[in-house]
C-alpha cells in the first residue's frame, strides 16, 4: 500500500491518543478522564469504555461525569473477571472511547488475548480512542527494566501500537512528589506502598523509567514532525537518522542486536530496519530447518518492536548493505561481534571490515553480545 493510499485508510479509521507514564500514580488516568470531560463540555459524544479505578478517591469523582458503558463479564471456570466489552462500544459508537490499561491481558477465552488488540479493533470501527500506558510495557524497553530493575514486566505491547498512535502525551510528576503520593497512600494502600518503596519505587528506578519515558514521547515527536511532512526536505536527512541492525542466518546475538536497535531508533526518533542477507548457498531449500525458524522468529521480533524488516539477497553482503544505507539514509549500522578469533577473521575475510571501509557517513556499532570466540 503506498503512502497517500495508506493516509486514506487511516482516515477511515478512529485516531488514537496515548497518555504515557513512567510508573503507576503519575496521573494518567486523571489527566486521559479530565480530558474526557472538556470533550464532553465541547458536545462531543465521550463514554468510559474501561477504567481501573485502584480505588483513588479523585479519579471516582472525575468519571462520575462520564457516561460508562458495562463491563463483559466473563466465567474461566470459578474465577469471575470483568473485561472490555468491545461489542457494547461498538455498538454505542461514541466518537471517543476512554480505555485505561492498555497493555492488559484479557482472561482466557476472550476474544483478543490483550486489550491493545481491543483497541485496535474499536479504531478499525472508526471510534476515536483515549488510553493509557506505562513505558516499561513496551516490547522494545521491557527486557532493558527488568535487567535495570529486577522487576519482571510481564504485560507488553508490541512498540508498533505506540507509533500507530495520533498523538502520545506525556504524563510527568518529580520523582518526590510521586514517592510523596506513595507515602499518602493515593497509589497503593499502605502496607503494599511501603513494599513499593523500597522495591521499584526507588530514586534509581524512578530516574531510569523517566528518563525511558521522556526519550519515548520525545522519538515520538520527531516521528510525528516527520510523518506530517512539516521538515522542509532540505532538512529532512539531517534530522531522520535511520538505524540499521544487520542479523546473519545464523544469529545467536540477534535478538539483543534488534532491542539494542530499536531502542537507539526511538531514542533519535528514527526509523530502525533490521536487514537479512541471503547468500545464494542461503536460499530456502538449502539452509538448516533449525536456523529458517530461528531467523523467522528473529524477524517476527523486530516486526513487534516496530522496526522494519528488510531481506535482501546478494553474493557480497557488505556491498548490498552498503547500497541498502546509502538509499535509506541509515547513520546507525549495528552489527554482532564476529564470532571468530582476530586470526580467523583476518584470514578469511570480514564483510563488517569491507563495510567499515564501503560506507560513508555510517556510525558502525559494534555490539559486544557473544564475548566467547567460535572457529568455524
Amino acid at each position: 500500500m503506498d503512502g497517500f493510499a495508506e493516509l486514506i485508510e487511516r482516515k477511515r479509521q478512529g485516531s488514537l491518543k496515548i497518555y504515557l507514564g513512567y510508573a503507576a500514580g503519575v496521573g494518567k488516568t486523571y489527566a486521559m478522564l479530565q480530558e474526557g470531560l472538556r470533550l464532553k463540555g465541547q458536545e462531543v459524544d465521550v463514554v468510559i469504555g474501561y477504567l481501573e479505578q485502584h480505588d483513588r478517591p479523585d479519579t471516582q469523582a472525575l468519571a462520575e461525569g462520564l457516561e460508562s458503558l458495562p463491563r463483559l463479564v466473563w466465567r474461566v471456570g470459578d474465577a469471575v473477571f470483568q473485561e472490555m466489552d468491545v461489542d457494547a462500544i461498538i455498538a454505542r459508537a461514541p466518537q471517543v472511547a476512554l480505555v485505561d490499561e492498555l497493555a492488559h491481558t484479557n482472561a482466557d477465552g476472550c476474544r483478543h488475548a490483550k486489550r491493545y488488540e481491543d483497541v485496535l479493533e474499536i479504531l478499525e470501527r472508526g471510534i476515536n480512542v483515549i488510553t493509557t500506558i506505562n513505558v516499561q510495557h513496551l516490547e522494545s524497553v521491557a527486557a532493558r527494566v527488568e535487567e535495570a530493575t529486577g522487576i519482571a514486566v510481564r504485560e507488553r505491547i508490541p512498540d508498533t501500537v505506540l507509533r500507530r498512535a495520533d498523538q502520545v502525551v506525556n504524563v510527568d510528576v518529580t520523582k518526590e512528589e510521586l514517592r510523596e503520593r506513595l507515602r499518602q497512600g493515593k497509589i497503593y494502600a499502605p502496607q503494599q506502598a511501603e513494599r513499593a518503596l523500597s522495591a521499584f519505587f526507588t530514586y534509581e528506578n524512578l530516574s531510569f523509567l523517566r528518563e525511558l519515558c521522556l526519550r519515548e514521547a520525545s522519538g515520538d515527536q520527531v516521528r510525528k514532525i516527520e510523518a506530517q511532512e512539516l521538515l522542509r526536505p532540505a532538512l529532512a536527512g539531517y534530522a531522520v537518522e535511520a538505524v540499521m541492525v544487520a542479523i546473519s542466518s545464523a544469529p545467536t546475538d540477534a535478538e539483543a542486536l534488534i532491542r539494542r536497535g530499536v531502542r537507539m531508533a526511538n531514542q533519535l526518533g528514527s526509523p530502525c530496519y533490521v536487514v537479512y542477507v541471503r547468500r545464494p548457498q542461503e536460499s530456502p531449500t538449502r539452509i538448516d530447518a533449525g536456523l529458517q525458524r530461528r531467523l523467522q522468529h528473529n524477524l517476527q521480533l523486530a516486526t513487534s518492536l516496530g522496526a522494519e524488516v528488510v531481506q535482501l539477497e546478494g553474493a557480497d553482503v557488505a556491498e548490498t548493505l552498503v547500497n541498502f544505507a546509502s538509499e535509506r539514509n541509515v547513520r546507525h549500522a549495528i552489527f554482532g561481534k564476529s564470532r571468530l578469533s582476530p586470526l580467523r577473521e583476518r584470514l578469511r575475510g570480514s564483510f563488517l571490515l569491507d563495510f567499515l571501509y564501503e560506507a560513508v557517513g555510517v556510525d558502525v556499532h559494534v555490539a559486544n553480545v557473544t564475548p566467547k570466540h567460535v572457529d568455524e
